[in-house]
């Protein structure tokens, strides 16, 4: 774990001040995703100008979504430590509640440009991926979205700060890794110039099963989760965590656009 990059020495009356490795690994993802997606931007007729506005309120929109997402999550927490609810440490986010609130900025800018908003989506989609992927390495740093405790001996368990007794899988590593192969699966279909919404569709059933195996190593056992030993719980006594069934819900959206997407091709007439 590495949690500060770098300390800025004192000046005068300010500082020292701490510089966190997960918001640099934040503005690290925007960077990687707005490069990918200001890169394709053109194949989808979108001038490039676009670009920069729309990433800079997606972003803001992500990490205030995330944000709202994580505190509604864990509600009666929050509702006893209202001291808790804001803060600027990057800490206490979900990367599902990001999507779902940039959702309504690319809504607002479909409006704005007259650009429709499937197109923005297929464009979006794979920075999305790239973004995540670069974030992924933030939590490793950060100590936080760690797996399950690991078997003794296990080559890659690393120490986390709430649990120095035991190794725990680097879950987020394999989230990276998982979604690494998404992203090359959805780019490669991007060139296949598939039906409108076919590489949003792609991207949802895609992340979808990524989150929804990644859940099983962050949960772990239900000791782990008794023990206080997990970065995420089972949903009440359902063998599924909450990011699960948002996962599903991703996945059966992404399969839903998919088999509308196909039955509007044409069919070829009998020769």
């Amino acid at each position: 774990m590495h949690p500060i990059l770098f300390t800025i020495p004192k000046i005068g009356p300010v500082g020292p001040i701490p510089v966190h490795t997960f918001g640099v690994m934040i503005v690290a993802a925007f960077l990687a995703g707005y490069m990918l997606v200001a890169r394709r931007a053109a194949r989808y007729g979108i001038p490039r100008e676009h670009i920069a506005d729309l990433c800079f309120w997606l972003l803001v929109s992500g990490v205030l979504g995330a944000r709202i997402a994580f505190i509604v999550q864990e509600l009666p927490h929050y509702s006893k430590h209202l001291d808790e609810l804001f803060t600027l440490k990057f800490q206490g986010l979900t990367s599902f509640g990001g999507p779902i609130a940039a959702f309504f900025v690319v809504l607002y800018f479909s409006k704005k440009n007259k650009i429709p908003v499937a197109t923005y989506l297929d464009l979006l989609a794979p920075g999305f991926l790239i973004g995540h992927i670069v974030g992924r390495f933030g939590c490793l740093f950060n100590g936080c979205c760690y797996g399950g405790v690991c078997p003794v001996g296990f080559p890659l368990g690393i120490h986390v700060p709430e649990d120095p007794l035991h190794l725990h899988y680097p879950a987020q590593v394999y989230d990276a890794a998982m979604n690494a192969v998404a992203l090359g699966i959805v780019l490669w279909i991007e060139t296949k110039r598939p039906a409108t919404l076919s590489v949003f569709a792609w991207f949802l059933v895609l992340h979808g099963t990524t989150r929804f195996i990644y859940e099983f190593w962050r949960a772990g056992t239900q000791a782990d989760v008794d023990r206080g030993l997990a970065s995420s719980t089972y949903w009440g006594t359902l063998p599924v965590t909450q990011a699960q069934v948002m996962a599903l819900v991703f996945i059966v959206s992404g399969v839903v656009l998919l088999l509308r997407a196909r039955s509007k091709q044409p069919v070829p007439e009998p020769a």
